[in-house]
């Protein structure tokens, strides 16, 4: 998605006659996190991009939710509260809820299923039966964000191009942004769609250069056990330990992430609503 530099250019005021006459000093603030988060999309494939990732779009969906709640902003986005512009925006904001409640889920799927793993490795191990249960857990979560992703077709394909009203652009722009990092998101629970890629990240000399995520580490751990494969418990006990820390790190962003979601949402309906 192409970066916003017309409003750092022509400040707020740019498309609307109604808002004010210079640029709000929240604006700069605002094209600096949408650039930042824009630019470092196709970055995000370690766990620490991911969650600096989720800690912008809280900024980002601050320094909206500001900007909304100046007067100008609320006397045109109430003129617009039928239009289809708003209709859109509202059921793009229903769906991110619900792509960010499909992420919730999953981290938590995926954290009871690791935490009952290490308690297996810690009693007595892993043998085949936990490693088909471990895998069998990350194969209806790998499922349920397959079903989510399909879901979003209609928000991808929707128009992206300006809007005469900046309050509305703006929506959209952080509409798009958002869901690009909670795309990143879940493609990296799920891990590469070709379990063959995950057999010959344990195998392949090669590939030990690769750096591989802590989802995909575990997953091949037990595709390994799971074929009565010979396995470091010490190691796996690590990888696990260190797989658990990530999804709570993650599970904090995504919860912050969504509060922020309703609360957007619940200042749009209150707006339109007047």
């Amino acid at each position: 998605m192409a970066s916003s530099p017309r409003l750092s250019r022509t400040g707020f005021h740019a498309r609307s006659v109604s808002l004010p006459s210079r640029p709000h000093p929240t604006v700069p603030e605002y094209d600096e996190i949408l650039c930042r988060l824009q630019s470092s999309g196709a970055a995000s494939s370690s766990s620490s991009s991911i969650r600096n990732s989720l800690e912008g779009l809280q900024d980002l969906h601050d320094c909206l939710g500001s900007l909304m709640l100046l007067p100008e902003s609320q006397q045109a986005l109430a003129k617009e509260c039928h239009g289809e512009l708003v209709d859109k925006v509202l059921n793009g904001s229903l769906q991110l809820l619900d792509i960010c409640g499909t992420a919730k889920e999953s981290l938590m799927m995926t954290k009871e299923c690791t935490q009952e793993l290490q308690s297996s490795l810690r009693r007595k191990g892993c043998d085949a039966k936990e490693a088909s249960k471990y895998l069998a857990c990350r194969k209806a979560v790998k499922k349920s964000i397959q079903k989510a992703l399909r879901n979003l077709k209609d928000l991808e394909t929707s128009e992206n191009g300006q809007d005469s009203f900046v309050m509305v652009s703006m929506l959209r722009e952080v509409e798009q942004v958002t869901l690009s990092v909670l795309k990143s998101l879940l493609s990296f629970i799920t891990g590469p769609k070709d379990q063959s890629l995950v057999s010959k990240l344990m195998h392949s000399k090669s590939a030990k250069l690769e750096t591989k995520t802590e989802f995909e580490q575990i997953d091949a751990a037990m595709q390994s056990v799971e074929k009565h494969k010979a396995a470091g418990i010490n190691s796996i006990q690590a990888d696990v330990a260190d797989l658990e820390l990530s999804i709570e790190d993650l599970e904090s962003g995504v919860e912050r992430l969504y509060r922020h979601l309703i609360k957007v949402r619940v200042t749009l309906l209150n707006i339109i609503s007047y």
